[in-house]
């Protein structure tokens, strides 16, 4: 379908020599023509305690193009705004609301940001990455010159819904016979903010990222919409 997600499925990270042993559908570890464990493949490439994990969907012992699944779209199910009003007395309050539901976001910025295998600058969050046996982390562990441990996976596609307040005034309209003392028909005083809040899961700079005509939906790091304010009078004669 247009706009839709292929990769692997990530279940973590190997912690010990034992895990990354090959299994079968049933669970079972699969053993070479001498008897001996076989051990998980990225391609060519042995994995390591520290690697992630990618799901060998046909359970051959080696992850590629075979194990691909599908992981959602970047078209979003739904995507609509509301409008809201309350006054009391002469203070009114008005905003205005938008937002989108059911669309996958490659976040392909902090694919990179996170990748380990080279010497550009990287996010902090690899400071927690893996070192050894035991680690707590969500990070895996560094190598250089290698791209194994971040595939295009379901680690960096997420879900980009959201709900932004696009907008908030709030207005007093000044008494009548206080214009008229000050000569004039009305007077109007006003704040008004834009872009003020956003309540999303997705963990990149802004969730609204643009929907191509053509591909996939992907954070390449573009400015986030600003907050912006305004304030003023409106005078009438």
């Amino acid at each position: 379908p247009q706009g839709a997600f292929f990769g692997f499925r990530n279940n973590g990270f190997y912690q010990t020599v034992e895990d990354t042993y090959a299994k079968d559908a049933e669970g079972n570890v699969m053993k070479d023509l001498n008897g001996a464990p076989m051990i998980m493949k990225n391609k060519d490439k042995q994995v390591f305690p520290g690697d992630a994990i990618y799901e060998d969907i046909n359970h051959d012992g080696v992850i590629n193009a075979y194990d691909l699944v599908y992981m959602g779209n970047s078209q979003p199910i739904l995507t609509g705004g509301a409008g809201f009003g309350v006054r009391y007395k002469r203070v009114s309050l008005t905003g205005s609301l938008h937002g989108r539901f059911g669309q996958k976001v490659a976040n392909v910025t902090r694919m990179y940001n996170e990748s380990m295998d080279g010497r550009s600058n990287q996010s902090t969050a690899v400071l927690r990455r893996w070192r050894q046996e035991g680690d707590d982390t969500d990070i895996p562990r560094a190598m250089y010159r290698e791209g194994y441990n971040y595939l295009p996976s379901d680690r960096f596609v997420e879900d980009g819904s959201f709900v932004r307040l696009k907008s908030l005034s709030l207005t007093y309209n000044f008494p009548t016979k206080l214009c008229q003392r000050w000569g004039i028909g009305g007077l109007r005083a006003f704040v008004t903010g834009w872009n003020l809040y956003t309540w999303t899961k997705y963990t990149g700079q802004d969730p609204e990222v643009k929907t191509p005509s053509s591909g996939a939906a992907k954070d390449t790091a573009n400015t986030p919409v600003s907050i912006r304010f305004s304030f003023g009078f409106d005078i009438n004669f």
